[in-house]
């Protein structure tokens, strides 16, 4: 009992110390909390030995971590975010982890570490960010909103790729199995949050009419994580994807701003223990044997931030001049998701420390953001001076002709309500037909056991046109989605002519299928134990995406024949 405490007493006390060490080089308090817990760990003075308790303090920090993020997500704020902020945020998520991916294959790695690198290096640190932004007064800068508007997507994806890695027990389950226990260890959850947010609201209600003090507002919000995080564990998730939904959860009550100042000085205390946690874990031997593999990671994480920030806010936002540039370096740093993302590496066994790894780069790449955001004004000079004016021309011509179509989608008319009530649909319908399918699959096992082939076959033809009808909903409604998309087109296309933006809108839709295929196609590689043979197919996607991408700019730019397609058809005739 002893050690324990005096651990935890060194915990603490060095928490204050790395602050003071962040403060002092006016970096973010996670540069020091990490510092410190390297230096107190086990690798180096060795004042903490205990390393169950380590486990233990940074499981517990991890879902207080969640916790405090969930807080600041409400779901109704996820609605508002707008298809522009999602589109870039997915975009940017998958850019990141393809170069992540192919980058450790290429030196030699298994694609089971390739894929943990490519999702550590996917996910900006919002701590980091918002903290540095704030410090040198810009975040009142006109980029920002859409930035922080990213960094709640990442945060989402997170969440789910934690679940992935969670939900698989071993390297022998199937990608269905996983995929099904997955799909319905969320369902579950997800039903378990609605159910409880109705419910919550009375009950709050009448609790604090009777007490209103804050200690019960903590009281009432950790309970709420605690148990929300045992359900995950239970269902055999990440808890931290549980408390990530409490903390959404409290987020979407009345008053939800008092919830979280009582819940913020313990929030700070265990996401402060959770950083010096894990840096205990780092073991400095292994970062200087790994020296040269940071090196090159950090290099992707550079040229992959310029590629999936930079060129899709040009693109997709219309930043300009230095805006591009700006965003990109602010994106620059990966924090919180990627540790906890590292942590779970060490169940399968992949033969490299991921922690130390991912820490060493917390390191460097906060202090590369928060040193090099000051001159991205001279950085933009300097790559625009080289950059030919045919080529910068051609940018900015792409980019106006996309900034107008998600303009377009966010004024409220008739079409874009349409096309929102279609999406949640079509949303539902799938969901719904996954669930479908898996609870089919469930019970024809059932049925393959205790009863004639007959039976069987029966139900198996029932349960087929059961799937059929419902994808039949989902094609109908994607029909109807493609015909808004369609005619929003023809409000930004200069010729109004509706058979090229159905042909302009096709080759948007299939480029970034074949693109997040590509993407997608190293966790199904993970699931399934395939053939490093395999990994060619990203590639071979990825081509086929540029291929249909060369012809969609051609379009754009004014290549398409309108003769080709005979009178013009008018918005107002459709």
């Amino acid at each position: 009992m002893a050690a324990e405490l005096i651990g935890l007493g060194v915990l603490f006390l060095c928490a204050i110390i790395g602050g003071i060490i962040a403060a002092r080089f006016r970096q973010p308090p996670v540069f020091g909390l990490l510092l410190v817990g390297a230096l107190i760990g086990p690798s180096s003075l060795n004042l903490v030995q205990d390393l169950n308790m380590i486990n233990m303090m940074a499981d517990l920090g991890a879902i207080l971590l969640l916790f405090a993020i969930g807080l600041e997500f409400d779901v109704s704020k996820m609605m508002k975010l707008g298809a522009r902020s999602i589109l870039i945020g997915l975009l940017k998520f998958a850019i990141v982890l393809f170069f992540g991916y192919e980058t450790t294959l290429l030196l030699g790695f298994s694609s089971k570490v390739a894929l943990f690198v490519g999702v550590i290096l996917s996910f900006s640190s919002t701590v980091v960010v918002i903290k540095v932004l704030e410090q040198k007064d810009m975040f009142k800068r006109r980029e920002v909103p859409l930035l922080v508007a990213i960094l709640i997507i990442e945060d989402i994806l997170a969440v789910f790729a934690l679940t992935f890695f969670s939900g698989i027990k071993d390297s022998s389950s199937s990608f269905l199995s996983v995929l099904e226990h997955i799909t319905f260890s969320i369902a579950i959850l997800v039903f378990a949050y609605l159910i409880i947010m109705r419910v919550l609201k009375y009950m709050v209600n009448i609790i604090l009419r009777n007490n209103s003090d804050e200690s019960v507002l903590i009281f009432l919000s950790l309970g709420i994580g605690a148990i929300f995080s045992y359900f995950a564990f239970y269902l055999g998730l990440a808890p931290s994807a549980g408390a990530f939904l409490a903390g959404s959860l409290v987020a979407s009550l009345p008053n939800s701003k008092e919830y979280g100042r009582a819940v913020h000085p313990y929030a700070i205390i265990f996401t402060s223990i959770f950083f010096m946690a894990m840096g205990t874990l780092v073991d400095f031997q292994s970062a200087k044997e790994h020296l040269p593999f940071i090196g090159i990671l950090l290099l992707v994480i550079i040229i992959a931030r310029f590629i999936g920030i930079g060129l899709t806010t040009s693109l997709l936002a219309n930043f300009r001049n230095e805006q591009p540039v700006f965003a990109s370096i602010a994106m620059l740093s990966i924090g919180e998701f990627s540790l906890l993302v590292a942590k779970e590496s060490q169940k399968f066994d992949i033969g490299v420390d991921l922690v130390t790894i991912t820490a060493a780069l917390i390191f460097i790449s906060a202090i590369l953001m928060s040193v090099s955001i000051n001159y991205s004004e001279s950085l933009h000079n300097l790559f625009s001076s080289r950059a030919p004016i045919k080529a910068r021309l051609r940018l900015e011509r792409i980019s106006d002709y996309m900034r107008r179509f998600f303009d377009q989608m966010e004024i409220e008319n008739f079409s874009t309500k349409k096309l929102g009530a279609e999406s949640k649909i079509v949303f539902m319908l799938m969901v719904l037909t996954l669930l479908t399918f898996f609870i089919l699959r469930k019970v024809s096992v059932i049925i393959k056991s205790h009863y004639h082939l007959v039976f069987l076959y029966i139900f198996y033809t029932v349960g087929a046109v059961l799937i059929f009808y419902l994808l039949s909903l989902v094609f109908k409604r994607l029909k109807s989605i493609h015909g808004s998309l369609s005619f929003i087109l023809t409000n930004v296309d200069s010729s109004r002519n509706l058979k090229k933006c159905k042909k302009i809108l096709n080759g948007m839709l299939i480029a970034l299928l074949l693109f997040f295929s590509a993407m997608l196609f190293p966790f199904a590689m993970f699931a399934l134990s395939l053939n490093a043979w395999a990994n060619i197919i990203p590639v071979i996607l990825i081509f086929a995406a540029f291929y249909f991408v060369k012809d969609l700019l051609a379009l754009i730019e004014g290549g398409f024949h309108q003769a080709s397609y005979g009178p013009s058809l008018s918005v107002a005739k459709f």
